[in-house]
């Protein structure tokens, strides 16, 4: 059990550093994020993401947006292969 919390500390302190040297602000950030977790089908990912870029200022309508290109992004290469007619 030690272990395991020792790992999630580890996880948590490597992940603050990655988003502390982000050249965006953490609205953007936690909503790129967002973004990612969504398009992996990470639901866990995508509702800490959300509710950090709420606390970080993000408006009720900027999740949208994101929402919207992380399933356009998903779904690219299946159509971007099909040929044109």
């Amino acid at each position: 059990m030690a272990e395991s919390l020792e790992m999630k500390n580890k996880f948590y302190e490597w992940s603050h550093g990655v988003f502390g040297k982000s050249p965006f602000d953490l609205k953007p950030s936690n909503l790129l994020a967002m973004a990612a977790a969504l398009g992996l089908g990470n639901g866990g990912a995508v509702s800490y993401c959300y509710f950090l870029a709420k606390k970080a200022g993000a408006t009720p309508s900027e999740p949208a947006p994101a929402t919207d290109i992380a399933m356009v992004t998903a779904r690219l290469n299946r159509y971007t292969l099909l040929p044109k007619e």
